[in-house]
């Protein structure tokens, strides 16, 4: 799950991943849910087609264990003679009825067990995980290895060591929440039950939260003045473009509500995006005659091969209705992508955090009033929110559900911001529907202005002239 998912977030995004195994599932054999359980439901026999349990919690853990079991259940279904043999077959292997525990696995080879699995899986973006990749051996390591690590490889995994390992981290911290929930994946994945339903016990819920930032416009608008030198006279050894570089960024960042990465993802900054087909999929955003609504095309990894969060995207602009020349003014559409590249020899959470650790290295050098990169995309949603982009628009453009919108992003508004969003803000246009029945009594008030009117509603709507001047008829 992201780390950045509160309980909420993270049950909708449960459900997607169900979906997503789901469809995974061998012909005949089906995976459903009942409350917090997993069932596998298929045919045997004269019997109608059933549910039937198989010791799996509705977890992304759970599902994946789901899923290996109902391959297995279609083997058997194949392979074994009687319905006898079958049910005895699974109560020991589905079920896990009666099933002895090795007593003699050590904490290294139950970690092996995980590994082995982590790499065979997927990631949630549905692409195979790939050894030496920075942003999948990041993964690895900040889900597992970073937890057991501290464990002692050659003892036998039992209960009072994983406890008394877990004590290195607070209760109600994320590094608490995460260590539990990668022990519970250790003791699930080797068959130590006992282990497991041990650690079911244990709250691991995150009480403790970073401080969210907030920065409004005025505010970034004033810093960047300052760092170009606009506003107050820079150091003798300041790189100017260096600077309008990272501004750039941090610019896209605002204007289109992107992560920090995602910057580095785009496709189309100087030339047309195509798909695998060789289909256009968007000209290029320096386009301004072929592409003048300024839509992005990000890719599935940044310059530098690392995964963004979620995969390839369209994502349009939100320019606030009190500054509507803000994308001009800030230059944004000439790009300028930073050329920093890390050291060949860098490790792998090197590569992969460091767009973000540079960026931030950037704003406390030059005295930001903020630290937090993901500012940056929060303002950028809130312009979204004052320019009456829906929420629907908005969350599709960067990324993420409408419940993550609503709930999460709106905990960044600041007070200036509020004030903004609440006097400031354009009022959502009326629906299709209603502006065609405006424009006929437009036309009808005014019958010379119907060219006119049919090119102003295609334009709002986004529908063909030819079409609006059917429905007008």
């Amino acid at each position: 799950m992201s780390e950045r998912y509160n309980h909420e977030i993270g049950y909708e995004a449960l459900l997607t991943d169900f979906k997503r195994y789901r469809k995974q599932s061998p012909k005949g054999i089906s995976l459903a849910r009942d409350r917090n359980s997993i069932l596998l439901q298929f045919k045997i026999g004269d019997k109608p087609r059933s549910k039937y349990g198989c010791n799996c919690s509705f977890t992304l853990d759970g599902m994946i264990s789901a899923l290996s079991k109902a391959h297995k259940v279609a083997d058997a279904l194949q392979r074994l003679k009687s319905e006898s043999e079958f049910w005895e077959w699974y109560d020991r292997e589905i079920k896990e009825i009666n099933k002895v525990e090795n007593d003699l696995l050590t904490f290294k080879k139950a970690i092996t067990v995980v590994e082995d699995e982590f790499w065979k899986r997927k990631d949630r973006r549905g692409n195979k995980r790939i050894k030496g990749h920075p942003s999948h051996e990041t993964s690895w390591n900040r889900t597992y290895n970073e937890y057991y690590k501290h464990l002692p490889p050659d003892k036998v995994i039992n209960l009072k060591d994983i406890l008394a390992t877990l004590d290195r981290w607070e209760q109600g911290s994320k590094s608490f929440k995460d260590a539990t929930t990668a022990y519970r994946a250790l003791a699930r994945k080797n068959g130590y039950d006992n282990i497991y339903k041990e650690l079911k016990k244990i709250d691991s819920k995150q009480t403790e939260f970073r401080e969210c930032q907030t920065i409004t416009l005025e505010e970034f608008i004033e810093w960047r003045d300052r760092v170009l030198g606009i506003s107050e006279e820079l150091h003798g050894n300041s790189n100017l473009e260096i600077r309008k570089s990272w501004l750039w960024v941090f610019g896209m960042q605002i204007v289109y509500g992107l992560r920090i990465n995602e910057v580095f993802a785009i496709k189309n900054l100087d030339r047309p995006a195509y798909d695998s087909k060789g289909k256009l999929i968007v000209h290029a955003y320096n386009d301004m005659v072929n592409n003048p609504h300024r839509l992005i095309y990000l890719g599935k990894e940044t310059n530098l091969g690392t995964t963004i969060k979620t995969g390839e995207r369209l994502a349009r602009p939100m320019i606030p209705p009190n500054y509507p020349n803000l994308y001009f003014k800030w230059h944004l559409q000439n790009p300028k992508l930073p050329t920093n590249k890390p050291k060949e020899d860098s490790s792998y959470k090197t590569i992969r955090d460091f767009h973000c650790k540079v960026a931030r290295d950037n704003l406390v050098k030059w005295n930001a009033p903020f630290t937090q990169t993901h500012a940056d995309r929060h303002l950028g949603n809130l312009l979204g929110v004052q320019a009456g982009i829906p929420v629907e628009i908005r969350a599709q453009s960067m990324g993420h559900s409408v419940t993550m919108n609503e709930s999460t992003y709106k905990k960044r508004q600041g007070i200036q911001t509020q004030i903004d969003v609440l006097t400031q803000s354009n009022k959502q246009a009326i629906d299709f529907t209603s502006g065609l029945l405006e424009a006929k009594q437009i036309i009808k008030k005014y019958p010379n202005s119907s060219v006119a009117v049919v090119e102003l509603i295609s334009k709002i709507y986004q529908k063909s002239e030819h079409e609006i001047e059917d429905l007008l008829g």
